[in-house]
């Protein structure tokens, strides 16, 4: 009887550490450059993934004007450098058990243009690491954000979930050696 107390305890309780590591699905967000001059409305196209659009506004005193739009959707997103109007997107939650090449990690936008983009599978070769829950995997740990330089030149830092540093430049989206 203890043995059979034990198994169905042990299910239960694996059963619900899957329910609790299962992703939140999408929905439309609002984010705010640093200084408020931008902000980006992003509305997903399905449930989960990003299909969508994303929306970059400048806040103006009477009425906010459209800068850009993407074709893409992200729960996660950054407006920094000069004017606030670089964009960053995060991907969304990776399911599976690793990075692959089609799977979306880390963007960088501005006018509406791609500047560069990279892969959860790229990300893992540079040395970000990996860490794999019960339904999906991530690549980055703390996100730092846009910090100023010099002059006009910004970049954009974020933390591997192995510790590494990457400095992204926010000119093109190249990872500074």
């Amino acid at each position: 009887m203890e043995k059979l107390f034990l198994t169905v305890m042990t299910f239960l309780f694996l059963s619900g550490s899957a329910f609790a590591d299962d992703e939140a699905s999408n929905r439309p967000v609002v984010r705010g450059s640093q200084y408020g001059l931008t902000y980006a409305k992003s509305v997903p196209d399905a449930a989960y993934g990003d299909l969508g659009k994303t929306f970059i506004y400048s806040v103006g005193w009477e009425k906010d004007e459209l800068i850009c739009e993407y074709n893409w959707y992200a729960n996660e997103i950054y407006l920094g450098g000069p004017g606030e109007t670089t964009v960053v997107r995060f991907g969304p939650w990776q399911r599976g058990g690793g990075p692959e090449e089609n799977h979306f990690a880390i963007g960088f936008y501005r006018d509406g243009k791609v500047l560069r983009d990279y892969s959860t599978l790229e990300m893992k070769n540079l040395g970000s690491g990996i860490s794999v829950s019960v339904s999906h995997y991530e690549i980055f740990g703390d996100r730092l954000g846009f910090r100023w330089t010099d002059g006009d030149n910004y970049v954009f830092e974020v933390e591997g979930v192995s510790g590494k540093l990457f400095t992204f430049d926010i000119s093109d989206g190249e990872l500074r050696k």
